[in-house]
C-alpha cells in the first residue's frame, strides 16, 4: 500500500473514531490531523474538507455493512439445506456486526441521523438496505428451487431482515456481547421465520 493511501486510510480511521464517539459537529479537522499524526494543512492534501471525509465514511459503512464477500464457498456448500444456510449466515453476519469498525459506523449512523443540519441524508436505512438485497438475493434463489412458499422475495427479505437488526441494536452494540442470548433469540427467529415460509 502506498504511503499517500496509508496516510488517507489512518485519517478516516481517525475520523471515524472521533465521529462515532463525539459526532460530526465534534471532531474538528485540527483534532484528526493531531490524532492521525498529520499536519491540518497536510490534512487537506488528502481531503477538501471535514465534509468530504465525513461523506467518504459514510459511503464506506454503506459499501461494508455487509456484503455478498461474507458469502464464502464454505457457506456456500450450505444452499440445498436453506434453514442450515440461513442458521450459518446469520452467525456469519453477527460476527462480522460485532466488529469494532462495525460498530463505529453504527454509532456514526444513529448520532447522525438526528441531526437537524445533516445535508448527506445519513440514515439507518444506509445499513440495512444492502442487507436486505442480500437477503432479497437469497430468497429469490430460494423461491426458484421450490425451498419456500411463493411470496415477495423483498418482502420476505424486509420481515426477516429487520429483527436480526434490531438484534444488533439490543446485543451488538455494546462491547460486552452476551452470545447465548443473542444465539437463542436468533435461533428462535429464524424458526419461526422458517416454518412460515417452508414448503
Amino acid at each position: 500500500m502506498a504511503k499517500g493511501q496509508k496516510t488517507r486510510d489512518r485519517i478516516k480511521e481517525e475520523a471515524l473514531n472521533l465521529f462515532s464517539t463525539l459526532g460530526f459537529a465534534g471532531g474538528s479537522v485540527r483534532d484528526i490531523g493531531k490524532e492521525a499524526g498529520v499536519r491540518e494543512s497536510a490534512l487537506y492534501n488528502y481531503f477538501s474538507s471535514k465534509e468530504a471525509i465525513m461523506s467518504e465514511l459514510i459511503q464506506d459503512a454503506k459499501d461494508n455493512s455487509v456484503g455478498l464477500e461474507l458469502l464464502t464457498d464454505e457457506l456456500l456448500e450450505y444452499l440445498s439445506k436453506p434453514k442450515i444456510f440461513i442458521e450459518k449466515f446469520v452467525d456469519v453476519l453477527f460476527v462480522h456486526w460485532n466488529k469494532d469498525e462495525q460498530k463505529k459506523y453504527l454509532r456514526l449512523i444513529l448520532i447522525e441521523q438526528f441531526r437537524s443540519d445533516s445535508s448527506a441524508g445519513v440514515s439507518v436505512n444506509i445499513l440495512i438496505e444492502e442487507t436486505i438485497k442480500i437477503w432479497g438475493i437469497i430468497f429469490s434463489q430460494m423461491l426458484n428451487y421450490k425451498f419456500i412458499k411463493r411470496g415477495d422475495s423483498r418482502i420476505l427479505a424486509e420481515e426477516f431482515v429487520y429483527p436480526l437488526f434490531m438484534m444488533r441494536l439490543q446485543y451488538l452494540s455494546n462491547n460486552k456481547v452476551d452470545w447465548k442470548i443473542l444465539k437463542q433469540k436468533s435461533e428462535s427467529h429464524i424458526n419461526y421465520f422458517w416454518n412460515s415460509i417452508k414448503k
